[in-house]
C-alpha cells in the first residue's frame, strides 16, 4: 500500500515537472526567435527554418502522450516523419556562412557566426531529440538491432528529403497540397547527384543519431 502510493507520488512529479520542462525549451527557442528577429543579422531565415525544426519535436512529444491511442499514434507519426526533415535540414544552413566571409575577423562576423551556428544546433538538437523519443516510442521494448534499424531508415529517408528542399525547393505541406509536384521532382531528381548527397547526409545523421543515443543510455545508467 505505502509503496504503491510512493510509485504513484514519484510518477505525478515528474510528469509535472516533464511539462515544466516542455514549457522551458519552448520558453528558450522564443528568447532565440526573439533575438534573432530584433537584432539586425544576415539569418533572419532562421527564425522560419527553427519554427520547422521545432514542428517534428512537438510532434514526437504528442506520438508519446498518444501511446495508449495506437491509430492516432501512426497518424501522428506519419506526419511527424514528413517534418523531420526539416530539423535536420538545418545542418545545410552553415553554407551561408559564405554571406560574411568563412574568417573570424571583425566584430561582425564574431556576432553572425554565433547566431547562425545557434540556430543551426537549436535545430539539430530539436530534431535528434525528436528521433530519439519516437525510437523509444517503438523501439524501447526491442532489441537494440531494432532500435539501429529505425535509426538507419530514417537517417536516410530525411537526408532524401533534405535533398528535395535544399535543392529542389520543396516544402513539407506541398506533399498534401501538390502531390504531383512532389512525385514528378521526385522521379527527376534520382541522380548521381543525389545519391552522393544521401549517403554523406545520411551517414552524418545516423551517427549523431547513434551517438546521441549512446550518450542518453549513459546518463540514464
Amino acid at each position: 500500500m505505502i509503496w504503491g502510493i510512493r510509485v504513484r507520488l514519484i510518477t505525478e512529479y515528474w510528469k509535472k515537472k516533464m511539462k515544466t520542462d516542455i514549457v522551458r525549451v519552448h520558453l528558450v527557442i522564443l528568447g532565440l526567435l526573439l533575438i534573432i528577429w530584433l537584432v539586425p543579422t544576415n539569418y533572419n531565415f532562421l527564425i522560419w527554418n527553427i519554427i520547422l525544426a521545432l514542428i517534428p519535436f512537438d510532434l514526437a512529444l504528442l506520438i508519446r502522450y498518444f501511446k495508449k491511442y495506437r491509430l492516432v499514434q501512426i497518424l501522428i507519426t506519419i506526419v511527424w516523419l514528413v517534418f523531420f526533415p526539416n530539423a535536420m535540414y538545418m545542418v545545410t544552413d552553415f553554407s551561408h556562412l559564405s554571406s560574411i566571409g568563412t574568417g573570424l575577423m571583425t566584430e561582425t562576423q564574431f556576432f553572425n557566426y554565433a547566431i547562425l551556428a545557434v540556430g543551426v544546433l537549436t535545430g539539430l538538437i530539436l530534431g535528434i531529440s525528436s528521433a530519439h523519443i519516437v525510437g523509444r516510442v517503438y523501439c524501447q521494448k526491442l532489441s537494440t538491432v531494432w532500435t539501429i534499424m529505425f535509426y538507419v531508415v530514417l537517417s536516410f529517408v530525411s537526408a532524401y528529403g533534405i535533398y528535395l528542399g535544399r535543392f529542389l525547393r520543396i516544402n513539407s505541406w506541398e506533399i498534401v497540397s501538390d502531390p504531383q509536384k512532389v512525385i514528378k521532382l521526385f522521379m527527376a531528381s534520382i541522380s548521381m547527384h543525389s545519391l552522393v548527397f544521401v549517403i554523406s547526409f545520411g551517414a552524418l545523421q545516423f551517427a549523431l543519431l547513434v551517438l546521441y543515443h549512446m550518450v542518453r543510455r549513459i546518463n540514464i545508467d
